[in-house]
C-alpha cells in the first residue's frame, strides 16, 4: 500500500516530537523507523511506564470507515500472526466515526491530534480518543473526493433518505427532488423553490455517506440501515451551523399572537419571499405542551421585503419573532401545511429543537420517538 511521501514524513516527524502522546503521563515514543519492512510504512516503540510494545503502522492521508472495513480482515490476520506487536492505522487525523469503528473492531490506531488506541491483550493497552484536531491537521487530511453530506445542497439527499428510509437509487433520488419541487409549489400557493441538484452531486453525496458506512449499497440500490443514528449525527453537525446562522438572523416584535393562522397571515402580508415556521411553534400541533418563548421562522432570503417585518414592535407579552435565513433552500423540503401556515418537516423541526438545546432537547426527543421513528417502521 503506497502513501504520499509528505504525509509519511509528517507522521514520522510528529512521532519523533512525541506529539501524538503529548499530555499522557509516562508515555513516550522511541526508535521511529520509516519503511521498516513490507508492507508497513513506519514502525516505532510505544512506552507506557515499564511496558513497551512495537507498533507497525499503515499510514494514509484519510481512513474512512469504509476503508477500515475493507482492511479489517488483513489487520486481524496480521495480529493473529504477530501477537507480540501492534498493527495500527495512522493518519494526520481520524474522524470520530473512524475511531469508533476501530475500537469496535479491534483495530489499533493513532493520529497526530493525540487520539490513540493500542491494545495487545496481555501485553499492552493504551487508549485516548475524542481529541479534536486543530484546523491545520484537518486541512492536511482533506479528501477532494469526499463532500460534506450535511452541508448545503448535498443535505437535500439526506432529507430524501431520512424522509423514507427505503431502498433508493440515484435516479429515484433525483426524481424525488423534482417531485418535491412541485409539491412545494402546490403547498405554497404558487411560490416556487427548485430543489433539484445534478445526478453527479447526488452520486458524490451517496459516495460520502457510503465512505462513512451511513448507507449500504448493493449494486445501484441504496439503503439507510440505521436512520436514527444518522439523524442524531446530523443533529450534532447541524447544531454548530444553526448557531452560526443565528448571527445573521434578526428578532422583531410580534403583534400577531401565537396561533399559526394569525402568524402566517400577519407575516405573509409583510414579506414576499417563501417562509416557513420551525422550532417549537412548528412542533406545537404534535406536542401541545410546548412553552413558546420565541416564534422561529425561516425566510428564503434577506430581500428588501423583510424591512417591514424588521420594523414590527412587540405588543403585550407575546413571544418575539426570530427570522432566520437558511444555509440551503432544502430546509423547505417536505413542509407541511397546517391551515394557511407552512411548517417545516418533523425532521427539520427536530434539527432546530436539538440545536437550541436546553428544554428544547426534550421536545426534540419527543418528535423523534413519537412522530419520526414510527413513520420509519422497522427502518
Amino acid at each position: 500500500m503506497s502513501v504520499e511521501p509528505q504525509i509519511e514524513t509528517m507522521v514520522a516527524e510528529a512521532l519523533r516530537e512525541q506529539r501524538p502522546v503529548s499530555g499522557l503521563p509516562g508515555v513516550s515514543i522511541e526508535n521511529v523507523k520509516e519503511q521498516p519492512e513490507q508492507p508497513f510504512d513506519i514502525s516505532f516503540d510505544l512506552l507506557a511506564g515499564p511496558n513497551r510494545i512495537q507498533v507497525l503502522g499503515e499510514i494514509k492521508r484519510v481512513f474512512a470507515p469504509r476503508q477500515l472495513e475493507e482492511i479489517a480482515p488483513w489487520i486481524r490476520r496480521l495480529k493473529a500472526l504477530r501477537g507480540d506487536v501492534s498493527v495500527a492505522v495512522i493518519a494526520p487525523t481520524l474522524s470520530s466515526q473512524a475511531q469508533a469503528f476501530c475500537i469496535d473492531n479491534g483495530i489499533d490506531f493513532l493520529d497526530l491530534a493525540g487520539n490513540v488506541f493500542v491494545n495487545v491483550p496481555g501485553r499492552f493497552t493504551l487508549q485516548r480518543n475524542g481529541v479534536r484536531a486543530p484546523s491545520k491537521l484537518l486541512a492536511s487530511s482533506e479528501n477532494a473526493r469526499t463532500v460534506n453530506v450535511f452541508s448545503g445542497r448535498f443535505s437535500r439527499v439526506l432529507r430524501v433518505l431520512l424522509e423514507q428510509p427505503k431502498v433508493w437509487t440515484v435516479t429515484e433520488i433525483a426524481r424525488e427532488l423534482e417531485t418535491e419541487s412541485r409539491r412545494f409549489a402546490d403547498r405554497a400557493a404558487g411560490r416556487s423553490i427548485d430543489f433539484k441538484i445534478s445526478q453527479g452531486s447526488i452520486s458524490k453525496t451517496v459516495g460520502g455517506l457510503e465512505e462513512q458506512l451511513w448507507i449500504r449499497r448493493r449494486g445501484t440500490s441504496i439503503l439507510v440501515p440505521e436512520p436514527k443514528r444518522l439523524l442524531e449525527l446530523w443533529a450534532e453537525k447541524y447544531k454548530e451551523r444553526y448557531r452560526w446562522r443565528l448571527r445573521s438572523s434578526f428578532q422583531t416584535g410580534n403583534p400577531f399572537g401565537t396561533e399559526l393562522a394569525a402568524l402566517a397571515e400577519g407575516i405573509g402580508a409583510l414579506v414576499d419571499v417563501p417562509f416557513t415556521f420551525t422550532g417549537a411553534v412548528a412542533a406545537i400541533t404534535d406536542a401541545p405542551f410546548i412553552d413558546l418563548d420565541v416564534i422561529e421562522v425561516f425566510l428564503l432570503d434577506d430581500s428588501k421585503s423583510t424591512a417591514r417585518l424588521r420594523d414590527l414592535t412587540l405588543r403585550g407579552d407575546k413571544p418575539p419573532i426570530r427570522a432566520i435565513f437558511p444555509y440551503d433552500a432544502g430546509i423547505f423540503m417536505y413542509i407541511r401545511k397546517i391551515g394557511a401556515a407552512l411548517v417545516v418537516s418533523p425532521i427539520q423541526a427536530y434539527l432546530d429543537l436539538y440545536a437550541r438545546g436546553g428544554r428544547d432537547l426534550k421536545q426534540a426527543e419527543y418528535l423523534l420517538n413519537n412522530l419520526i421513528q414510527p413513520r420509519w417502521g422497522n427502518g
